[in-house]
């Protein structure tokens, strides 16, 4: 860790002491990626995020169901963010420790309730400071960036695009700019470009999602740049012999995420 981070680190503990705890900002991951890779890729950019001397705090909250290759959570947890919503337990015990300035939590169970419309303010960051709990980040990576749902973590939101280059990714893309945009108020959205044959046509991808965006939402993005992935193909066990086969429904190859991703991720998250 150079100097010059845990110098700025040490300061911002330091004002906190004297002027009371700053609400968290929440980083908004919003990915066309499959769920488990966006799930990983929020997990590798909280991680590095901590690296840099931050508090940081992981949101995990996609379901199951909708997993492919991992059979639970990322740790055990008991309770749920869609119970703290809903008054039924406490903000601490819903917030597991994982290690120094690392936590995480869960937030399947929100979605649900804001639909039934049981899940009452204040947002995440405020109880967290209600509850002295003191957090520097909020990482929510997503593969559905609602702005009414992403409302509930903070009103200090910071969203970043991440998207293959391929053509339906990019459509995926376009219906995420639209729904991020509702909140992403005279300030271009951040667009890192994943996979692809080179850097050219990363940034080719990029050209056209930002064409496409200012034409039809008026919303400009901010390339932060392109980062090379490798695809690796995605087995399932078969119960009856005990080998492993390709899997035989969803999607077939999941992305491998390079370091590199998630330093030039933080960088721009931190900066």
């Amino acid at each position: 860790m150079s100097t010059t981070t845990t110098g700025s680190v040490d300061q911002a503990a330091g004002l906190r002491n004297i002027f009371g705890a700053e609400l968290s900002r929440v980083i908004c991951i919003a990915s066309t990626l499959d769920p488990d890779s966006t799930i990983h890729l929020g997990h590798g950019t909280a991680h590095s995020i901590k690296q840099l001397g931050h508090r940081v705090l992981l949101i995990d909250e996609i379901a199951l169901s909708d997993r492919k290759t991992m059979s639970g959570f990322l740790y055990p947890v008991r309770y749920d963010l869609g119970q703290v919503f809903t008054s039924s337990i406490n903000l601490a015990r819903s917030i597991k420790a994982i290690e120094e300035n690392f936590w995480y939590a869960t937030s399947v169970k929100l979605r649900p309730e804001i639909a039934h419309r049981f899940a009452k303010y204040p947002q995440l960051d405020q109880r967290l400071v209600n509850h002295e709990i003191d957090i520097d980040y909020i990482v929510f990576p997503t593969i559905d960036p609602q702005a009414n749902i992403v409302a509930y973590y903070g009103s200090n939101i910071k969203r970043i695009l991440v998207t293959a280059s391929d053509q339906d990714s990019l459509k995926k893309a376009m219906v995420m700019i639209r729904q991020m945009a509702i909140l992403q108020i005279d300030e271009p959205l951040s667009v890192l470009i994943v996979g692809g044959e080179d850097e050219a046509a990363g940034s080719q991808a990029f050209e056209k999602l930002h064409n496409a965006s200012v034409s039809a939402l008026e919303q400009p993005l901010d390339f932060i740049g392109w980062i090379k992935a490798l695809t690796a193909e995605r087995v399932e066990l078969d119960p009856d012999d005990l080998t492993w086969n390709p899997v035989s429904k969803g999607e077939t190859h999941e992305f491998v995420m390079p370091m590199g991703f998630f330093k030039a991720i933080s960088a721009k998250i931190t900066s």
